[in-house]
């Protein structure tokens, strides 16, 4: 058998599935960067995503907490097909609800998605992008005030540290 009719006789290699388009083979060829770290996002964003769908309650708490609220009962985490993303970030919605049930308000929670900031080979670079992000905020606010941006109410990183606007001031916990 000749080499031509081995490489015949082979399986076409299946396109792959990157987060926006699946890719051939020739077409990552061609590309200007290593497309190999990229094949891994659709896992690594399911698993974020369901990391982060186990612990709505801790989500509610965060909110009812940097809110001011009494109770995590009267916020509502919305539903995983309701969330948005971009390319670095992940909002939720949580709808916050009076005692009557009606809606008061809502809040978008805020996450960078740490497989598109380098987190893994880079330990750190969520909460610096969390840091430099809030730093902008503030800024904005105190020398830009004409400037509409969506109201911060608080942060927190990895190491646990939080900053929350306790609606007296921004207080450091």
């Amino acid at each position: 058998m000749s080499q031509n009719e081995d490489e015949s006789l082979q399986a076409p290699i299946k396109p792959r599935t990157l987060l926006s388009h699946d890719i051939t083979y020739s077409a990552a060829l061609a590309e200007d960067y290593n497309v190999l770290y990229e094949l891994t996002y659709p896992e690594k964003r399911l698993e974020f995503y369901t990391r982060l769908f186990r612990r709505r309650k801790l989500i509610k708490t965060l909110v009812a907490r940097h809110l001011g609220l009494n109770s995590i009962d009267e916020c509502h985490v919305s539903h995983t097909e309701d969330w948005l993303h971009g390319t670095f970030n992940l909002c939720i919605r949580v709808d916050v609800h009076g005692k009557d049930k009606e809606l008061k308000q809502q809040v978008m929670i805020r996450f960078p998605l740490p497989y598109r900031v380098g987190e893994g080979p880079c330990p750190g670079n969520s909460d610096e992008k969390i840091r430099c992000e809030a730093g902008t905020y503030a800024w904005l606010q105190e020398n830009c005030p004409d400037i509409p941006i969506p109201r911060l109410h608080g942060f927190g990183l990895s190491t646990g540290k939080t900053v929350s606007n306790d609606h007296s001031g921004i207080s450091d916990d």
